[in-house]
């Protein structure tokens, strides 16, 4: 009885022979307008549902990129690597090598190295989760907000070595949580401010915040918040220990 075909297997749909010579014929052309025409016209769609597949399948951790934004770059990336391909390399197997197991490899390794770096950065720097967490629990913990927030202010007023940035998002961060009973209420009827906004959007709101009063990317606030992450923990170690 013949072996069935794996129904998973569905790149013949859209990455066959055709495909195959277009990424050769990509790499062998000198011109820039030839190589356009190939992508627009024969690569591009495949190329886009290998890296929302690849996208799909595997759980990555995207940090704070939309999927969008991530496949954007997954295919720029991709475009970048295929040059390296050598169509008459022979395999282990002792098969000639093909363009389509060369490309996903290349988009592979692209999401596994994105998501170790999203981890480190998180891990690494302050995160916006902690902020989360006290704005949580504003109520029982506004001793602890405003400790933060005059230690913050004593290390920008007096820390010489902060950066410009590292001075921007500094202030931002005092005046979120300074004002966590505005920016995180919102309308109903029962009056301006009087009910709470649901927790699933209160991190992307306290990043939203950041990013509107710095005019800073994701990443360069991510960096500037490195010099006040010991600072951070100091005060909520030394809090919880004298309630204890």
């Amino acid at each position: 009885m013949p072996r069935k075909k794996k129904s998973g297997d569905t790149s013949k749909h859209y990455f066959g022979e055709r495909e195959e010579k277009a990424v050769v014929d990509y790499i062998n052309s000198p011109s820039y307008e030839e190589r356009n025409r190939i992508y627009v016209d024969i690569l591009e769609k495949p190329f886009r549902r290998m890296v929302e597949s690849i996208l799909r399948r595997y759980p990555i951790h995207i940090g704070n990129y939309e999927a969008e934004d991530l496949e954007m770059y997954a295919i720029s990336h991709l475009v970048e690597q295929m040059v390296k391909f050598k169509p008459d390399r022979i395999t282990k197997l002792g098969n000639k090598a093909k363009a389509f197991s060369y490309c996903q490899t290349i988009v592979r390794n692209f999401f596994k190295d994105h998501g170790k770096r999203s981890y480190n950065e998180k891990v690494q720097n302050l995160a916006f989760e902690d902020f989360h967490e006290e704005i949580e629990r504003k109520e029982e913990l506004q001793e602890l907000i405003q400790k933060i927030i005059n230690s913050l202010r004593i290390k920008i007023d007096n820390d010489k070595t902060l950066k410009k940035n590292e001075i921007i998002v500094g202030e931002a961060i005092i005046n979120v949580m300074a004002n966590w009973n505005i920016l995180f209420l919102e309308d109903s009827n029962f009056g301006k401010y009087g009910r709470k906004v649901s927790n699933n959007f209160t991190k992307n709101k306290i990043l939203l915040y950041l990013k509107e009063q710095t005019n800073l990317s994701t990443k360069e606030i991510r960096s500037s918040m490195k010099q006040f992450r010991e600072l951070y923990f100091l005060e909520k170690g030394m809090f919880f220990n004298d309630e204890s």
